[in-house]
């Protein structure tokens, strides 16, 4: 080959690793846009890391509603640098179960301040291991380390001035669990209920943690009250929401509460009451992202102890 010819093979060989190069950025690119929800002005939905986490993106930097699961901590973290190329400066969490805190030691890595409720903390410093439900099992969950944990915390409420938004976070003990907050981005009115509300079916009651159906209830019932017609409400798993389907979901759980109750005070058993199918109008085997005899479970062993 002379030297000419081999010039231009040269340039050609050149052309091609760019090609290629900028095809597989542009496939990545528009995969991270698929995984991307754009909610709102400036608000952003992934739900695809183990629970629903949002971002708001603003001149002041980037803030999350917790950070999913360890395993996708790292895709995570690439898959936000796509929307903005600001540093993330807050993740807030919702409460302390896995689903939800697990990315929080990759971000505070690369510079985020946690932010969460005293019992959040207090929670992911000890292990957190509950028994067989109905044939299923949840992982152990060993004691977190430092760089996962809350570094700022409050009781009851904290507000947070961010990105020209007044960021409400209002605790509800004993719902979920002990340690649940929601999220209340005022001038925007979109508010992240986490695990409060399921909009995929029956909500889990971690009732080995101090959750509780009267608890849940009556935490749903007082984001109702913060709630108008054009609240975008974010479940902490399922598709985004609104006032009446969030309404719809409150009077399902008083429904079950009810009946389960009933069945309680007349005697039967656990097992007679999960047979006696006390849901089975309200939602059907199949719509809810568990199944219904675990929720039914929870439910009789938290109302038993009354």
């Amino acid at each position: 080959m002379n030297p000419g010819n081999l010039h231009r093979y040269f340039i050609l060989l050149i052309f091609f690793f760019f090609s290629v190069c900028n095809w597989v950025y542009a496939q990545n690119a528009m995969l991270n846009t698929k995984e991307i929800n754009q909610i709102a002005d400036k608000f952003y939905l992934l739900s695809q890391y183990g629970c629903n986490i949002v971002v708001m993106a603003g001149p002041e930097g980037l803030l999350l509603v917790d950070s999913g699961t360890k395993e996708y901590a790292f895709k995570t973290d690439s898959v936000v640098s796509t929307i903005s190329d600001s540093s993330i400066k807050y993740v807030l969490n919702t409460h302390f179960h896995f689903d939800h805190v697990g990315g929080n030691m990759k971000l505070s890595e690369t510079g985020a301040t946690i932010i969460a409720n005293e019992e959040t903390r207090k929670r992911m410093l000890s292990e957190w291991n509950i028994p067989e439900i109905q044939g299923m099992k949840y992982p152990k969950v060993l004691p977190y380390s430092d760089k996962y944990l809350p570094v700022i915390c409050f009781e009851d409420s904290l507000k947070l001035f961010f990105n020209n938004e007044i960021v409400q976070a209002i605790s509800y003990p004993n719902a979920h669990s002990d340690c649940d907050v929601i999220y209340y981005f005022q001038a925007s009115n979109i508010i992240h209920a986490g695990d409060l509300f399921f909009s995929n079916g029956f909500p889990v009651i971690d009732i080995y943690y101090g959750g509780t159906i009267a608890g849940y209830i009556r935490a749903i019932d007082s984001i109702l009250e913060l709630c108008n017609e054009k609240t975008i409400i974010i479940p902490g798993h399922g598709v985004i929401s609104n006032r009446q389907k969030l309404n719809d979901y409150r009077n399902m759980l008083v429904e079950s509460k009810i009946r389960i109750f009933k069945l309680i005070k007349e005697g039967k058993t656990l097992d007679e009451v999960i047979a006696a199918n006390p849901t089975k109008d309200l939602l059907k085997e199949g719509e809810s992202w568990i199944p219904i005899n675990i929720f039914v479970n929870t439910v009789y062993q938290d109302l038993s102890k009354k």
